[in-house]
């Protein structure tokens, strides 16, 4: 008769959470034995005891017939096997390595959620053997390349059947490799009573939205802007920003989030009313909770034929406009933003009052046009 012994970690996770994680990829390779362990995806830390009852390769058949339970999951389930000496006290272990340096950004954000489950059991005997499964956050770079682990208590022997231990965590940044550990110890005779199946290991990107490509480009007299997504939640849409020298930042438009599921969510969106000279563009990407992130920032250049200058440049005390406009509006701007002074149609214009310093021009014309002119204050 076999005894189980019961401890288990639960950890409350949302309902969306859970969803995910349960249609997400099991990372694991061979996460119920149904392989030879030591052929398929795992390695043996220690040197394993020689096949017995049919086993071997950390493995036994759950329909064995010499008192060994079910097995949890398919037909077989992970068995360090035999060939310890009684009391000896030997730790034996397998585990496998799983790469996940290809979602590094993600990762490194906080925003890589991994949910481990597996179950386990020993024979019950006195004194019994124990089971630990560890998950290790791992970066080999490191001196010591475990950054965090969680492991279950070792099991001792009781008769409530397979045990159940889950945890999720947020990978820790570094995290380039997650490791999975199966450890049998022995305290009572030639075998490794300790017995572990049905592992899963899964991942979820909790980033609203994984950013693909932005890109920003002049086309005739407008501004064109696109970007990619492969991975939307909870997600909005995208408030389009611009400013004149990327430090005051105006909203000119907003683009709802696509609907339906898709591997790659396309959009655009053009700026018809650019200014002359340089534009910087980025996207603000809002959440339907109201939380939200910006892009990186992009810059386009626009030509004008009918050239504007101002002189002098630098400038004391006067400035004088030179257009072929003679109805505008002139704004002085501080660089973080703040109009330093407003003028209405004067091409000669007094500075005197201004601190030196750089400030921008910004010409704004009847037909919207805008142009944006650096101006530096002696």
């Amino acid at each position: 008769m076999k005894k189980l012994y019961f401890l288990t970690f639960s950890l409350c996770l949302t309902f969306l959470l859970f969803f995910f994680a349960a249609s997400a990829q099991n990372l694991i390779v061979n996460p119920s034995a149904e392989q030879v362990p030591t052929s398929n995806g795992w390695t043996a830390a220690q040197t394993i005891g020689s096949n017995c009852f049919g086993g071997g390769g950390w493995r036994i058949d759950g329909g064995n017939p010499n008192g060994f339970p079910a097995a949890q999951e398919g037909a077989y389930f992970f068995y360090p096997g035999c060939g310890g000496v009684t009391g000896s006290n030997l730790k034996f272990e397998l585990y496998q390595d799983i790469d996940v340096s290809s979602e590094a950004t993600v990762i490194d954000a906080g925003h890589y959620v991994v949910t481990f489950s597996g179950y386990k059991q020993s024979y019950d005997q006195t004194e019994a053997d124990s089971a630990a499964m560890v998950v290790e956050f791992r970066d080999a770079s490191r001196p010591d390349p475990v950054i965090l682990g969680y492991i279950t208590t070792d099991t001792a022997a009781n008769t409530d059947g397979w045990t159940l231990y889950n945890m999720a965590e947020t990978a820790p940044s570094g995290t380039r490799t997650i490791r999975v550990r199966l450890i049998g110890h022995s305290f009572n005779g030639t075998s490794v009573d300790s017995y572990f199946d049905n592992l899963s290991l899964t991942a979820t990107n909790t980033l609203p939205v994984n950013w693909v490509s932005f890109t920003a480009m002049a086309s005739a007299q407008q501004s064109l802007l696109k970007w990619q997504t492969s991975h939307e939640i909870n997600n909005k849409g995208f408030y389009i920003e611009r400013s004149a020298n990327g430090v005051a930042w105006e909203t000119i438009g907003f683009v709802a989030a696509a609907a339906g599921s898709a591997s790659i969510y396309e959009y655009q969106f053009a700026d018809a009313q650019p200014a002359i000279g340089i534009n910087y563009y980025r996207i603000k990407q809002q959440d339907l909770d109201g939380k939200y992130e910006y892009s990186s920032v992009r810059n386009v250049q626009h030509q004008y034929s009918g050239r504007t200058f101002i002189f002098p440049n630098p400038a004391d005390n006067h400035l004088s406009i030179v257009t072929q406009e003679n109805k505008f509006k002139a704004q002085i701007i501080h660089s973080d933003g703040r109009v330093a002074a407003t003028f209405i149609n004067e091409k000669n214009i007094s500075i005197q009052h201004l601190h030196p310093g750089v400030y921008y021009l910004r010409l704004v014309y009847e037909n919207n046009r805008v142009e944006n002119l650096k101006l530096l204050k002696h």
